[in-house]
This record gives structure tokens, sequence and C-alpha cells, in this order.
């Protein structure tokens, strides 16, 4: 992601939901807005990220990180489109056991409001990384996906 996101053109501007300690925000040249639950640091904006403090279409693209963990994540998904500006981007990336149906997921996003999903399963064997963009349609609130499988730590 962090590669990614050097990569992104100048005055790009990003939200990090579920940042954890704002890595990204640490390693990019970009406006990184880091939310979390918790403020590991002063980079980080302590929140609900079901409901972040931004202004609508205020984000050129959204960064979910081992993020989606809570049961309501199709409503992290949904600010994410709320934040974002037509055509933004979708970034996330899961501990691949979360994720038992792909095909399941890729119809709950275009439900909530993102095209163009482009899943990729096969780069690494944790994990699985997901792109798509913001749809010009508003997401279907009503839509309950399925909930992910929760995370099993083991030590390696």
């Amino acid at each position: 992601l962090i590669e990614w996101a050097k990569a992104l053109p100048s005055g790009t501007v990003l939200g990090d939901f579920g940042c954890g300690d704002a890595q990204l925000a640490a390693s990019v040249p970009h406006r990184v807005h880091s939310f979390d639950l918790v403020a590991a640091n002063e980079r980080v904006v302590a929140c609900d990220i079901a409901a972040v403090p931004l202004r609508d279409g205020s984000l050129d693209g959204a960064v979910f990180c081992l993020a989606l963990m809570g049961t309501n994540w199709a409503d992290f998904l949904c600010e994410a489109h709320r934040t974002l500006k037509p055509g933004g981007a979708l970034k996330i990336v899961e501990v691949r056991s979360r994720i038992t149906d792909v095909r399941d997921f890729v119809r709950a996003l275009r439900a909530l409001g993102f095209d163009e999903c482009a899943v990729d399963k096969e780069s690494n064997s944790h994990f699985v990384a997901v792109d798509a963009v913001k749809a010009e349609r508003a997401p279907d609130k009503a839509v309950r996906p399925k909930p992910l499988v929760p995370c099993v730590y083991k030590r390696r």
C-alpha cells in the first residue's frame, strides 16, 4: 500500500481507516487523514471509522489495511464511499482466511457503491488485496453482507 500511495500524483488526499499507528501517513508525501478507535500517536484521529470527521467527497483514496474488524464493516465502506470523490480509489487488504467467498465479497462491494472490483489473492499467501472505484450510485445501506470470519492468530 505504501508503494501504491507513493506513486500517486502530488496533491492526493488519502484516508487511512483503521490506521493503527498511522504508518501510511508517516511514509508518504501526501496528506493522509488517519483514523482509528484509539489515537496511537499525534497523527491519528480517534473515532468510529463508520463516522469520520471529513466532508463528503474530500478523499482521492480510502485505505483499509486489516481494518474490517467490526461486525459492521459494511458501515465502514459506506463511510469510505461518502468521503471519496467520484471515481476515488478504494484499497482493502485483509487476512486471506477472513474472506471465504470472494464473489460474495465483491457483490457486497458493488451493493455498497463500488465498481471495477479487482481481487488479488495470488500474490501473497496470507493476504487478499482488493481494489475498487467509487461508483456514482449511492450505497444500498440496507445491505447486510455476511460477516467476515474472525482471525485465528497462530505462532509461526
